[in-house]
């Protein structure tokens, strides 16, 4: 059985995965192994993925529908939250004191 090609443009394959997924543009580029450079070429039209990366496509696609679990291993681990880390609260010194009457 041959398979129909596929006659979606990459650029809407990829932002359809990418929502997909839920992933960012760095963590789709780090699921296909490829730059966040190279993927935003792709993604805005400015080139084409080749061969390979459309056959990677298919792969991943059907991993995903038949071995869900599999799948998800290849994901890459969501970015961590940017800003300052949380902080302990620090007694303070009033909260020590005791007061005498």
């Amino acid at each position: 059985m041959t398979k129909k090609p596929d006659k979606t443009a990459p650029s809407d394959r990829l932002k359809a995965i990418a929502e997909r997924l839920g992933l960012d543009d760095t963590r789709l580029a780090e699921y296909l192994g490829v730059s966040v450079s190279t993927l935003r070429h792709w993604t805005i039209g400015t080139r084409a993925p080749g061969a390979a990366v459309d056959r990677l496509l298919d792969v991943l696609g059907m991993m995903e529908a038949l071995a869900p679990s599999l799948h998800a291993q290849l994901l890459p681990s969501p970015a961590p939250k940017r800003g300052r880390p949380p902080t302990k609260a620090l007694p303070h010194d009033w909260e020590k004191e005791e007061t005498t009457p």
